[in-house]
């Protein structure tokens, strides 16, 4: 079984983010590469390949990111290239992702629907989300058709489903029993 070290890895580059005082900056752009590495497979198979060297994975690295992205992340990149385990970056994301927003006050939210919603419904969900928990919120939308309408909003551990979906399997529950 292989050891997942991305708790590791992601509360190191934190840390590290925290002494340079540069944690928003990574964080905005390592979830960015994150982003790249999950719609492009084929970046991580070719950053991991066995027939690269070390240096060569790095080097790689280093040509498509360098002077895009802080030189801590860069370097964080590198390192996790020359032991073959980039595939675990968009997991040390949210572990860094954790970390960023418990020390910042921010509650990360996950909102699905069925179709995408509008600015003035991100905003006005948003506010609600505000002013029921007190802090600041960070939302992620995702497009899911089994939503059937409504939404599915998750945080601090949470799940509010106001989907149509939800809503039938609730009254088929009440008129079985």
């Amino acid at each position: 079984m292989i050891k997942d070290y991305s708790r590791e890895y992601g509360t190191a580059l934190y840390r590290l983010a925290v002494e340079e005082s540069a944690q928003k900056e990574v964080f905005e752009e390592l979830g960015e590469v994150s982003k790249v590495c999950l719609e492009t497979p084929e970046f991580l198979r070719l950053s991991s390949n066995p027939r690269l060297s070390a240096s060569e994975r790095a080097g790689l690295i280093s040509n498509v990111f360098e002077g895009k992205v802080d030189k801590n992340l860069l370097s964080f990149m590198m390192i996790l290239a020359e032991k073959r385990r980039l595939s675990i970056l968009p997991k040390c994301f949210d572990i860094y992702k954790k970390l960023y927003c418990e020390d910042n006050g921010i509650l990360p939210v996950n909102v699905s629907s069925a179709v995408s919603l509008s600015d003035e419904q991100r905003k006005r969900l948003a506010d609600k989300l505000r002013e029921k928990t007190g802090k600041e919120v960070m939302m992620s939308f995702k497009i899911d058709p089994s939503c059937i309408g409504g939404l599915r909003v998750e945080y601090g551990g949470k799940t509010y489903d106001s989907g149509i979906k939800t809503k039938l399997a609730e009254m088929l529950k009440e008129i079985n029993e």
